[in-house]
């Protein structure tokens, strides 16, 4: 654990911070799903080799599992919801690089982005997403927050949240420049 290096207070700032990362980005890629649901359903068939009928199902299960854990993990969940976004995230991570290495062109709808293709940059930010979420177990210990940390946790996830699902367009702006 880096707690030692960090010290107690430091350590559970940023174990608070990645905790809320993922909570809301779970929030945002099942809240993007949703809104363009039937390209999303679609994408798992055309893209990732689901057949239809399953694609129906696989569809609102993990739109379900996204929203479930984020919940959870909003509303004080700690280890064992970190533990299942961890699986979750990095099985889906898997399977992206695969199709994305295997396959010319994968659309994932990973955040309601139908429309374009999967970029080296969309596999970056999942890397960094898992790595998030496995970063804050080697954080994670005992000690609580004040109600003002804990509101600056929130607040520097949002940031990095933002900034993550936004690094398809942020390094296509910083190429162009």
């Amino acid at each position: 654990m880096l707690t030692p290096l960090l010290g107690p207070s430091l350590a559970a700032l940023l174990a608070d911070t990645a905790r809320y990362c993922i909570a809301l980005l779970l929030l945002a890629a099942s809240v993007g799903k949703l809104r363009g649901y039937s390209d999303f359903r679609g994408n798992l068939a055309t893209s990732f080799g689901v057949p239809p009928a399953a694609a129906s199902l696989a569809a609102p299960a993990l739109v379900m599992a996204e929203l479930l854990l984020s919940g959870w993990l909003l509303a004080g969940g700690i280890h064992i919801p970190m533990l299942l976004s961890l699986l979750l995230l990095t099985t889906l991570t898997a399977i992206l690089a695969w199709r994305y290495f295997t396959h010319s062109v994968v659309r994932c709808s990973c955040f309601g982005e139908a429309a374009r293709p999967v970029s080296r940059y969309d596999l970056l930010r999942n890397m960094l997403v898992v790595g998030i979420n496995g970063a804050y177990f080697a954080l994670e210990q005992e000690t609580t927050l004040p109600v003002a940390g804990t509101a600056l946790a929130a607040g520097l996830a949002a940031i990095v949240c933002v900034a993550t699902i936004s690094l398809h367009d942020i390094a296509t702006l910083a190429k162009a420049y």
